[in-house]
């Protein structure tokens, strides 16, 4: 069996699918002849994404979502266990009781060393990562940045700290959650896709108020080899697709700002007015059906498969060993 995931940008919520299956399936979870595809973590299912796993003989999916552009044609190869949540059965034409949760939610079996007071850290979507100095801003708000390219382990390490989690990536907020550390969501950049959040958070009752915050690029970490002309064209096209006037596209493109500026300073104010909410947190009781349900059914699929289920337990910290 061979993990399929994105690895086309460094993001921890695909990177964690690196060292999971393994820990919870043995060395059977390594293969590389990818005879058995298997589709985990992630928002994975797309025509795009899954042309990867045409030379599969079977693929199964586990706990992976829909959500990005077209739906593969499912047909005998495929074996669907479980998926993130019930728009996902539905959008896939597959039974509803197979909406279960999102696979990270198998790490809720280990241990997260938690503290009872630690900083407020601060998440962008990855690929928010380059519009400006998230860094400099959230230390402008007296928040901690936790960088989603991180290395899985330090980026754990890190959350595990936190008192609370601000965050723009989704799995940011399912990280947060399985640590059971509360956490708010917003929304930033132009890849925010709040589909994926209702699907996962409607399987553990929670409907959260997502604000927006006001979008920019700061010039000297975005497109900074461009003209000042293309930086007024991108304002005028930002300011008039906020208006519903011009192409639908341009309601996407963000408009130039200065990090350490005006700019800067709202959306340092914007993170702190985030602070200052109750944060999400799903309840025990579902939580820990969730996590029950995903393990069982792994263990089925390992039985199946001819594999070995470990039942991985340990610390978080143990799973990047």
């Amino acid at each position: 069996m061979k993990c399929f995931y994105y690895d086309a940008a460094p993001n921890v919520g695909d990177e964690v699918n690196r060292y999971l299956w393994s820990r919870l399936l043995g060395r059977s979870a390594e293969s590389e002849d990818g005879r058995v595809g298997l589709l985990g973590i992630g928002t994975l299912l797309s025509e795009e994404f899954c042309q990867r796993l045409d030379s599969c003989e079977r693929i199964v999916v586990f706990g992976s979502g829909a959500g990005y552009g077209r739906l593969p044609r499912l047909d005998a190869r495929w074996d669907v266990r479980c998926v993130r949540g019930i728009q996902t059965a539905r959008a896939i034409s597959v039974d509803e009781g197979l909406a279960v949760a999102d696979a990270a939610y198998l790490l809720g079996s280990l241990t997260w060393a938690r503290r009872s007071v630690g900083p407020v850290v601060v998440i962008p979507h990855h690929a928010s990562m380059a519009y400006m100095d998230w860094n400099s801003v959230c230390q402008r708000a007296g928040f901690s940045f936790l960088s989603p390219a991180l290395p899985g382990k330090d980026f754990f390490e890190t959350l595990s700290t936190a008192s609370l989690v601000l965050t723009e990536a989704m799995h940011g907020a399912i990280f947060a959650d399985i640590a059971r550390i509360p956490w708010v969501p917003f929304r930033f950049g132009p890849n925010f896709l709040e589909r994926k959040w209702t699907d996962w958070a409607d399987m553990f009752n929670l409907s959260p108020s997502i604000p927006q915050a006001e979008s920019f690029y700061d010039p000297q970490h975005h497109n900074q080899e461009k003209s000042s002309a293309f930086h007024a064209e991108r304002r005028l096209k930002a300011l008039l697709g906020r208006r519903g006037i011009g192409r639908r596209r341009w309601r996407k493109v963000l408009p130039p700002g200065d990090t350490s500026g005006a700019a800067g300073d709202r959306f340092a104010g914007f993170l702190q007015g985030l602070a200052q909410r109750e944060g999400y947190l799903s309840a025990d009781s579902v939580f820990d059906v969730r996590v029950s349900a995903l393990h069982e059914k792994l263990s089925h699929m390992a039985d199946e498969y001819g594999l070995e289920y470990t039942g991985f337990s340990g610390n978080i910290s143990d799973l990047f060993d």
